[in-house]
């Protein structure tokens, strides 16, 4: 957990991606509450930038900026914009990896599950597929409390899928995280 920057309340911020609200100027970010109360606010309130974000050139900026200070969420996000060619974002799969294995690297769990459903998947040019791989990159961001990696597990496990052998207690346990 980490705490709300504004009312010091612990947010699981690695539970879901959409538990906190994200600046893409400074790249803190708050809880879902005190993102309610800051509504309609032109500045944010952890660094003062303006919240006029109004164009894609200004996002991408704001993005790889925060990534090559080593924020991992922001590493994720470029990865997956390099990756998938968006947001003015030249397609690139090579670099989109690298983003998503530094993020992975700081434990980043919604970027582990982005590397384990390309793994799983296979990237043509990149990345060969790997279902023992997929299985390892899954079950870390499911250890780390990543609510939709959990909820896949719990299906692979339940429905005997992608390497995974039958395990009811497994599959009631991880649907219940």
């Amino acid at each position: 957990t980490e705490p709300c920057l504004i009312c010091l309340d612990d947010i699981h911020v690695h539970a879901a991606t959409d538990m906190t609200e994200i600046f893409y100027c400074c790249g803190g970010f708050v809880c879902k509450s005190c993102a309610g109360d800051i509504k309609g606010l032109d500045k944010c309130p952890l660094c003062r930038e303006s919240f006029a974000v109004n164009s894609a050139a200004l996002y991408k900026w704001q993005v790889m900026t925060l990534a090559k200070r080593g924020v991992s969420w922001a590493q994720r996000e470029a990865g997956i914009l390099m990756i998938d060619g968006m947001e003015g974002l030249q397609k690139q799969e090579k670099a989109g990896l690298e983003w998503l294995n530094k993020a992975a690297a700081q434990n980043d769990p919604s970027a582990l599950h982005e590397l384990s459903s390309l793994y799983r998947e296979g990237m043509a040019s990149e990345l060969g597929k790997s279902q023992e791989k997929a299985n390892e990159l899954l079950m870390k961001a499911a250890n780390l409390g990543y609510a939709e990696a959990n909820s896949e597990l719990a299906q692979y496990c339940l429905l005997v899928e992608d390497g995974f052998e039958k395990n009811n207690e497994e599959a009631y346990f991880r649907a219940s995280v």
